[in-house]
C-alpha cells in the first residue's frame, strides 16, 4: 500500500469542489495542505515546481475559508489551488523564465491574468518549471532542469514544453489546474504528452502583460486541467468576453476537417493508430469527417523561427542579448539568434503573410466546425535520446510541427487525450497521445464544448500510477 499523500480532489470537478467548500464538507486550508504534502513527496522526483510558497498559500487558504464563512462568494475558483508557469510574474515570487540569465525585468510586474485569478480567490501555490524563455517544445531545460513525465517513473521522458512543469503538476495530481502559455503549442504539446486537457486561447483573449514577451505576435496564455468541464469553469469564470452559453455539443452533429498533409507526414506508429481509431469512432457516432490537406501549414518552418527570433531579440535589446548568449542554453541561443539576421522589411512581409494565412484559415470554418489532427507526431521520447542522439534530437524538433500552425493561423484549440485508442493500451509501455481540435479564432467556447463532448463519449483523462514512487 502506498504512503503517498492523496490528491484531495481526485475525480472531483472544480464545480463539485465549489459546492463542497460552501457546504462545509471541505475547506480550502485542508485542500491546500494536502496538495503541499503531495508536492513535498513527489517534486524531488517530478521536478514540476521551481518555487513553492507554502506559508503564503496556507495563509491565503485560511483567509478564503473565513470569507466563505462570512458569506462572501467570489465564484467557483474560490479557494482552489493553482500553479503558475515561471514566465509569469507573481508578487512575492521569483521569476527566472527558466534561465540563469537575469530577465525578470523583461517579464515586468504582476499582470492582469494573475491579478484576476487572485480576485477570483485562487490560491497560488507556486511557480512551475518551463523551457528557457519558453522557447522549446520538448520540455528540456539544461540549466534549471527538465520535469519528469509521470507516465514513466523508471525512464526520464520529455514532458513537452514549454509549459512543462504546469502539465506535470496537473497530470501528477499536484494541483487541479495550472496556467501555461502557448506560442507554438506550449500548452497543447505538454497536455498531449502528459495526457491532460489543455486549451490554447484565441490571441488576446487572455492578457499577456506580466508574462515574458517571447513573441507578442503569437503568445497566448491558457489553462491546463484534468477535464474540459474544468477548463470551461475556468474560462467562463475568468470572463474572457468571448464566453458563449452554447448548448452542449453532440458528436453526431459535428462536421470535422480531418487534417492530412503535412499533419500526418511524420507520425509514430502508435500516434497514427490512435488517431485513425478515434476518427473511426467519431464517424461511427455520426460525425462527418472530410480529409483536408493544408500545404500552407508547411510554411511554419519559414515563418515561426524568424518572427519569434526577432521578437525575443527585440525584448532583450540586441546588445544585451549578445552579451548573454553564452549563458543561455546553446539550443535556446541558436533559435533566438535567427532573429539577428531578420531585416525590418522582411519582418513586415512575414507579418503580412500571417494576416493572409488567418484569412485563409477562417474560410475553412465556413465548412467545418473544427479541424482535427494528432497534437504531436510522437509520444514522450527519452530525455537522454533527445539530448545525445542526433537522429532523436532532430525528431524531437518535430514536437511542435502540428501545433505551430494553430498560432500562425490565429486559431484557438485544445488537446484531448486519446491513448485509450492505442494498440498498446493497458500495457506498461502505453504513453499518452493527444487529439488536437482547432476552431476559428474567437470560438474558444466551441472548442471547449467539443472537448466536453469527447469526454462524455470516449472518457476522461486517466492518471499515471505514482504509487511505486
Amino acid at each position: 500500500m502506498s504512503n503517498l499523500p492523496n490528491d484531495p480532489l481526485l475525480n472531483i470537478s472544480i464545480n463539485t469542489f465549489a459546492k463542497k467548500l460552501r457546504s462545509g464538507d471541505i475547506t480550502s486550508e485542508q485542500v491546500v495542505k494536502s496538495y503541499l504534502h503531495r508536492i513535498e513527496a513527489l517534486n524531488d522526483k517530478l521536478h514540476a515546481f521551481i518555487f513553492i510558497d507554502e506559508k503564503k498559500a496556507i495563509d491565503n487558504a485560511i483567509a478564503i475559508d473565513k470569507l466563505i464563512n462570512s458569506g462572501v462568494d467570489l465564484g467557483p475558483l474560490m479557494g482552489l489551488p493553482v500553479a503558475i508557469k515561471d514566465i509569469c510574474s507573481v508578487n512575492g515570487m521569483p521569476t527566472t523564465n527558466g534561465s540563469i540569465v537575469e530577465s525578470d525585468d523583461l517579464t515586468g510586474k504582476e499582470g492582469k491574468l494573475v491579478k484576476r485569478l487572485k480576485e477570483l480567490g485562487c490560491v497560488i501555490i507556486g511557480k512551475t518549471h518551463t523551457v528557457e524563455f519558453a522557447l522549446g517544445a520538448t520540455g528540456l531545460n539544461k540549466h534549471r532542469g527538465t520535469p519528469w513525465n509521470p507516465w514513466d517513473l523508471k525512464t526520464h521522458r520529455i514532458p513537452g514544453g514549454s509549459s512543462s512543469g504546469s502539465a506535470v503538476a496537473v497530470a501528477s495530481g499536484l494541483v487541479p489546474f495550472a496556467i501555461g502559455t502557448d506560442t507554438g503549442g506550449s500548452v497543447r504539446i505538454p497536455a498531449s504528452l502528459t495526457g491532460i486537457a489543455g486549451l490554447k486561447t484565441t490571441k488576446d483573449v487572455w492578457p499577456t502583460d506580466g508574462i515574458f514577451p517571447l513573441s507578442p505576435t503569437l503568445d497566448t496564455p491558457g489553462p491546463l486541467a484534468r477535464s474540459f468541464e474544468d477548463i470551461k469553469t475556468i474560462f467562463e469564470t475568468y470572463g474572457s468576453g468571448l464566453t458563449k452559453n452554447l448548448d452542449p455539443i453532440s458528436i453526431g452533429t459535428l462536421k470535422l476537417g480531418k487534417l492530412g498533409k503535412p499533419f500526418t507526414d511524420d507520425l509514430d506508429a502508435e500516434v497514427h493508430f490512435a488517431f485513425e481509431k478515434i476518427c473511426e469512432q467519431l464517424t461511427e457516432k455520426g460525425a462527418k469527417l472530410i480529409e483536408v490537406d493544408v500545404p500552407e501549414a508547411s510554411e511554419r518552418v519559414n515563418l515561426f523561427p524568424p518572427i519569434v527570433g526577432s521578437e525575443i531579440v527585440y525584448a532583450f535589446g540586441e546588445k544585451r542579448f549578445l552579451n548573454n548568449c553564452d549563458n543561455m542554453d546553446p539550443v535556446t541561443a541558436k533559435r533566438a539568434k535567427v532573429g539577428l539576421d531578420v531585416k525590418s522589411i522582411d519582418y513586415l512581409k512575414l507579418k503580412n503573410r500571417l494576416k493572409e494565412l488567418e484569412i485563409m484559415a477562417s474560410n475553412f470554418f465556413k465548412d467545418y466546425d473544427a479541424l482535427i489532427s494528432p497534437t504531436t507526431v510522437m509520444r514522450a521520447m527519452k530525455v537522454k535520446d533527445c539530448e545525445t542522439d542526433g537522429d532523436f534530437h532532430d525528431r524531437s524538433l518535430l514536437s511542435s510541427a502540428n501545433t505551430q500552425p494553430g498560432n500562425l493561423f490565429n486559431l484557438c484549440g485544445i488537446s484531448y487525450p486519446i491513448q485509450r485508442f492505442c494498440n498498446d493500451y493497458k500495457s506498461d509501455t502505453c504513453l499518452p497521445v493527444g487529439l488536437q481540435v482547432l476552431c476559428a479564432n474567437g470560438n474558444d467556447s466551441k472548442a471547449i464544448e467539443i472537448g466536453i463532448a469527447l469526454e462524455k463519449e470516449f472518457g476522461y483523462m486517466e492518471f499515471p500510477n505514482l504509487d511505486e514512487y
